[in-house]
């Protein structure tokens, strides 16, 4: 079962990435984005969510406004007012493939108004690396459909990047030496039977931690067919509570920053019967985002077991996804 191996070789990866990152010259860095008012980030499913903490996240360390937009949207939206105003825009791109046809038309949309783009990738040959003015290929492979170590490795090197634009040193040497011990607790998982068992779960996380609460819930919904969704924390007050039985979990992403509020969303939620798991920060900054989505990936997994489910043959879905001409015709 690769998907498995692959979740559980992430602290090796972690390394290689950062070594990898630590060698590459300043010019394989795109400092252009230091330059922009705004700042997209772009990309489809896992990738979407990814640009979510990682917009987050270089908004941070820069002060520069960003938005995590789907690549869909920003492919089928009027972007006429990017070049109507005097703001200076740039984009990232995100794709694990590199060739994810709306990421593809949504980067060469924005080439076409002169909206410099960085993509990051696996794939050093694909389209994605053909269209942007930058881009940057990790030396990973991923076997498996579902994204796991890509997820948290192209993370993992955003905020590194983000870093490393800005003036900040990288500090990530610690977090990565610390990622076996993160797993091996996690692996624990397996032996929670009433988590395993539950009927429906939720994500919840605010800041950086929210695109990780929604990549959270998407990896249940891919690898064991689970109810699962995601909301930004404080959010979950305000409609989707009414939800909320004794078989119910509700896992939250502590920011570290507005504990007390979160603490007292969960009161609240476990007093209306849900059970309840925090997650706290092991970093500051949100830094361990990369590392903290391992927790749900090993969960979606161990559900998937205990379904008789197989991770590596998600129903419906492929690894990437490849419209058709008539779909890039109309766009």
């Amino acid at each position: 079962m690769y998907t498995k191996e692959e979740i559980l070789s992430q602290p090796g990866e972690f390394k290689k990435v950062l070594s990898y990152l630590n060698q590459l010259p300043i010019s394989s860095f795109p400092c252009f984005l230091i330059d922009s008012d705004v700042v997209y980030f772009v990309g489809c499913g896992s990738s979407y969510y990814l640009g979510i903490s990682a917009c987050k996240y270089f908004s941070r360390v820069t002060g520069i406004e960003t938005k995590a937009i789907p690549s869909g949207e920003l492919l089928l939206s009027d972007i006429r007012v990017m070049t109507s105003t005097k703001l200076k825009y740039s984009a990232v791109m995100i794709s694990r493939s590199g060739n994810t046809t709306e990421t593809v038309l949504a980067a060469e949309k924005l080439n076409k108004i002169g909206i410099k783009t960085f993509g990051i990738t696996l794939d050093g040959k694909s389209d994605l690396q053909k269209v942007c003015s930058l881009c940057l290929t990790l030396p990973l492979e991923e076997k498996s459909v579902v994204m796991t170590k890509s997820f948290s490795c192209m993370l993992l090197s955003l905020f590194f990047i983000s870093d490393k634009i800005s003036g900040k040193e990288p500090k990530y040497n610690q977090l990565v030496n610390n990622s076996n011990e993160f797993v091996k607790e996690s692996c624990q998982l397996e032996e929670n039977q009433t988590l395993l068992e539950a009927n429906h779960y939720v994500f919840l996380g605010s800041g950086i931690y929210e695109g990780i609460a929604r990549e959270s819930a998407l990896k249940l919904q891919e690898m064991s067919l689970s109810m699962a969704e995601a909301f930004s924390s404080l959010e979950y007050r305000h409609g989707p509570k009414a939800l909320v039985t004794n078989d119910i979990v509700i896992v939250l992403y502590s920011s570290g920053q507005s504990e007390k509020e979160e603490m007292n969303l969960l009161d609240e939620m476990r007093e209306l019967g849900a059970s309840i798991i925090c997650r706290s920060p092991i970093a500051e900054d949100g830094r361990d985002a990369f590392i903290q989505i391992i927790f749900a990936q090993l969960l979606g997994l161990f559900i998937a077991k205990r379904k008789g489910l197989n991770p590596d043959q998600p129903r419906n879905l492929s690894k990437t996804v490849i419209l058709n001409h008539s779909f890039k015709k109309n766009t």
